[in-house]
């Protein structure tokens, strides 16, 4: 309220002197202007530091003025971004946010932040518009405490340039989406591809508690009723082996984003093998 005041009624509260003969109360002085109490000591102790500044409003402009970032800064995150596209990585402003960062020559030596590059990019266009997809508010997040705690299992196939098809296994811990294990394999999603999957990240990194995949045969069979190869290993390490319910994909739904920034990867490289 304090900010409202006019300079005339910020005088009479910087002269009034309850000393005076037949001067009002402070509560009375405050009634017949209209203020509380604290704008008025508001009002007077700014008077006693600042003398006459005190008859106008502090500025409100913030202590830090939010930085402008030129064309020269624009066209470096066009560019980021254009590359990250061609060479088949993620290409979203966080992914450019740590591309320019390791840049040691980006203009100014100063990078935007994360939230400032997507409405720098949104501005010249370049921004890829989802309409359909829904907002990330109306999903419950899935997602451990710690790492370790739980892996994500998942397969999907891939042509190669030459034309074989082959099989892409994909580990990921579920807290940091840390890629674990990735691995290609000549034949179809089985039993012994994923434990070998499995073997090679637990040597590398250590056993996690549990280890989440789809109901597919060859990552988990206890929904059918008997004991694969993999549960008894994972068992062996002291790992649960869990499913997602049949139907449900979201479960598995950090592993199959994981999928789409692999085959973007795959498609702008074309491997022959």
């Amino acid at each position: 309220m304090s900010n409202s005041l006019s300079p005339q009624t910020r005088a009479a509260i910087m002269n009034y002197d309850p000393t005076q003969p037949h001067a009002l109360s402070i509560f009375g002085f405050c009634r017949s202007l209209k203020i509380s109490r604290s704008v008025f000591y508001k009002i007077r102790g700014r008077a006693v530091h600042e003398a006459a500044a005190a008859l106008h409003p502090r500025s409100r402009a913030p202590n830090v003025p939010a930085r402008r970032f030129g064309q020269v800064v624009v066209n470096e995150l066009v560019k980021i971004r254009k590359q990250l596209k061609s060479d088949g990585w993620d290409y979203g402003p966080r992914s450019v946010y740590y591309e320019a960062a390791m840049d040691d020559g980006f203009p100014g030596g100063k990078v935007p932040s994360v939230a400032t590059i997507a409405r720098l990019l949104a501005s010249v266009g370049q921004v890829d518009a989802s309409p359909k997809k829904r907002p990330k508010s109306s999903y419950i997040p899935f997602v451990r405490a710690t790492v370790m705690s739980l892996w994500q299992l998942d397969a999907f196939e891939y042509r190669l340039a030459g034309g074989q098809v082959v099989t892409v296994y994909q580990l990921l811990d579920d807290a940091s989406r840390y890629d674990v294990g990735s691995d290609a394999y000549s034949r179809h999603e089985n039993s012994t591809d994923a434990k070998d999957v499995l073997e090679r990240a637990i040597a590398a990194c250590g056993a996690p508690r549990e280890v989440l995949s789809d109901n597919s045969l060859a990552f988990n069979q206890l929904r059918a009723g008997t004991i694969g190869s993999v549960e008894i290993f994972l068992a062996s390490k002291g790992t649960m082996p869990i499913s997602g319910l049949p139907g449900k994909p979201t479960t598995q739904g950090k592993n199959e984003r994981s999928h789409q920034t692999l085959i973007r990867f795959l498609d702008a490289d074309r491997p022959a093998t």
